[in-house]
């Protein structure tokens, strides 16, 4: 996307706004993305978290960080969640930036898309570990890791007072 701005100036500022809120809207995306999984299995129990944003202010500037995944259930159903996640994020706001295999050596199935509107980016892999020579307790499971843009912090408030 092009800035609309000079063309050689700085970047723009992030947007302003409290890191407990966008948790929030991290905590309201995941849960939108698993009804699209729409899948009942083993949900990971980590929340959102907060981490610098690159080499700016610590203080200041953060992203939303919110890794989680979903097993305990049949290689197939996930395949039809990954399709159900591409035809349907779309829809809500997300436009799909790659889906297929990633570059890893089992050649995951890999679905990148982006929110420009709340300002999130989300990676979901099918990890199929079921097929290794020696699979032991590994389970196949879909990881979802979703991430904010950087945000700076309201004036007046650290980064470390939430």
């Amino acid at each position: 996307m092009k800035d609309s701005g000079s063309g050689s100036g700085p970047a723009p500022e992030p947007d302003a706004r409290n890191v407990s809120e966008v948790r929030e809207e991290a905590r309201k995306i995941s849960s939108i993305v698993l009804d699209v999984i729409d899948l009942k299995g083993e949900v990971s129990k980590p929340g959102p978290g907060f981490s610098p944003c690159g080499d700016r202010d610590a203080e200041k500037f953060y992203t939303i960080h919110h890794p989680w995944s979903l097993s305990g259930v049949p290689v197939e159903d996930m395949k039809k969640a990954m399709e159900r996640l591409k035809a349907n994020l779309p829809g809500k706001g997300w436009k799909i930036v790659s889906y297929g295999p990633d570059a890893s050596p089992s050649k995951s199935l890999e679905l990148v898309a982006d929110s420009t509107k709340k300002k999130f980016s989300i990676s979901v892999r099918l990890l199929d570990r079921t097929k290794r020579a020696n699979p032991g307790s590994l389970k196949a499971l879909i990881s979802v890791d979703l991430m904010s843009a950087c945000f700076q912090v309201p004036k007046g408030k650290a980064v470390d007072a939430y």
